[in-house]
């Protein structure tokens, strides 16, 4: 159908509240089906992820796996980089500036109408815009993404994922609240810049939901660049005072930084869009409940992305998307979590599919772990990048129940082993596939032979 729009009512197939990685996914979507679509976020489409989130992050990685690559290329000859923070940021900004007027462009071409404004529900099929527009549809996807948790208030040294892109210098201290992936990256970059880290985790260890060897071998390399980390602990006070931040934990012990980001986790934003209106229910942590379709409690009303709380992830969060506007469409697609990969950007990346050994042992799940080191690998010696490990764990039939790995590269190579699981390969037929050599993926088929009592070398 054709839109129709008066100077206060616009009328379309399928309103997306929410222009991230799940919205405008799921609005790209219908729009290729034929259904006109209209995209309503008052911040900028690409959300978290290309404005504060990933994109911005990667940036800064990549400038540190540079500086750490000329660290070790003094052994080589190369000479070493004092890294300029103002030209990072100047790259920063021009790479999400690139990507972000090519997903306008995606847009206009698609089809698809971004309306820059705030949306509430007022009844399932109408919402009213910050403008005084009032937007009626049939169908409408919420992905509204999530916040980070502002613990400690905001201030000139608080800052937190959101905020912290917009440092214009770098500190010579400061303190990371919350070891888990956003936490560690940013570690791992600060503490490459040459700034003094002191990294807090509340849990027993770094990185929860990875595996064990995995988080011990992670804990080492942190300790190799200078970080400072205490987990276990709890924050009963940060203050602002004259020159530094200080942190006081429940047990009596005080840190100073420059600065304090916290990165311990994220809430949906769930809680200004009049979802009661609408008909649509949150589970008691705020995330809208969806089935296998990302259909909400209301039909013809779907959700997708963090706000969905199925995987706080954004590439997940596009899938969801596109699978709610296929549901929409009418074609039938779902999410098969299970073979979703992580990934954590961090030195050396991590990352993992399928479960864990602790998890396994929770379940009484009989397994064999086969693992191979990086350093052990050709590519790894002459890249002079050898930490790290690969393990796969295998069930009684040969199954692959799980694939962990801190390795170079790691966020790359993990889709190999996804895609296996996801077609059902078994561990033996994973040894028989000829992996290229030198590299660093071919420690998945390695570490699958080990753990089949398979010799290989």
């Amino acid at each position: 159908m054709r839109r129709i729009m008066t100077e206060s009512l616009i009328v379309c197939d399928v309103a997306v509240v929410g222009a991230g990685p799940a919205g405008y996914a799921a609005a790209l979507t219908t729009a290729a089906g034929g259904l006109k679509t209209v995209l309503i976020d008052k911040g900028d489409a690409g959300g978290t992820c290309l404005n504060r989130g990933c994109v911005p992050a990667k940036t800064w990685l990549a400038a540190a796996h540079i500086v750490k690559t000329l660290e070790w290329g003094k052994k080589i000859g190369l000479p070493a980089a004092v890294p300029d923070y103002a030209l990072l940021k100047t790259h920063q900004r021009e790479v999400v500036q690139l990507v972000h007027k090519g997903l306008l462009g995606v847009f206009k071409k698609k089809g698809v109408e971004l309306l820059r404004a705030a949306a509430v529900f007022v009844s399932p099929t109408e919402m009213m815009l910050d403008t005084g527009v009032t937007v009626r549809f049939k169908k409408a996807v919420v992905a509204t993404g999530s916040r980070p948790a502002e613990i400690f208030g905001t201030g000139e040294r608080f800052y937190t994922s959101d905020t912290v892109f917009g440092l214009e210098k770098l500190p010579s201290s400061i303190a990371v609240v919350g070891a888990g992936a956003i936490g560690l990256e940013l570690t791992v970059f600060f503490a490459r810049m040459g700034c003094k880290v002191t990294l807090f985790e509340a849990l027993p260890d770094i990185l929860p939901p990875a595996d064990g060897e995995i988080r011990q071998l992670l804990r080492r390399e942190l300790k190799k660049l200078g970080v400072d980390t205490h987990t276990g602990v709890k924050i009963a006070e940060a203050k602002s005072e004259t020159g530094c931040c200080r942190i006081t934990l429940e047990d009596g012990r005080t840190f100073t930084a420059d600065i304090l980001l916290t990165a311990a986790g994220r809430k949906p934003a769930t809680d200004a869009f009049g979802l009661d209106k609408a008909g649509v229910r949150v589970n008691i942590r705020g995330f809208i409940e969806t089935d296998a379709t990302m259909g909400t409690s209301k039909e013809g009303i779907y959700a997708a992305g963090d706000v969905a709380g199925k995987s706080l992830l954004a590439y997940t969060a596009h899938h969801e998307g596109v699978a709610a506007a296929r549901n929409i469409l009418g074609h039938g697609s779902h999410i098969d979590h299970r073979f979703v990969s992580y990934i954590v950007f961090g030195d050396p990346e991590s990352a993992w599919v399928g479960q864990t050994e602790e998890q396994l042992k929770q379940t009484g799940t009989h397994y064999k772990a086969g693992r191979y080191h990086v350093r052990a690998l050709a590519r790894a010696q002459a890249s002079g990048e050898i930490a790290g490990m690969v393990k796969v764990l295998v069930g009684e039939d040969k199954s692959i129940l799980g694939v962990h790995m801190a390795s170079p590269h790691a966020t790359e190579i993990i889709h190999a082993a996804a895609v296996a699981m996801a077609a059902g390969m078994k561990a033996d037929a994973l040894c028989d596939l000829p992996f290229g050599h030198p590299t660093y993926s071919e420690a998945i088929s390695l570490a699958a032979a080990d753990a089949l009592g398979i010799s290989i070398y």
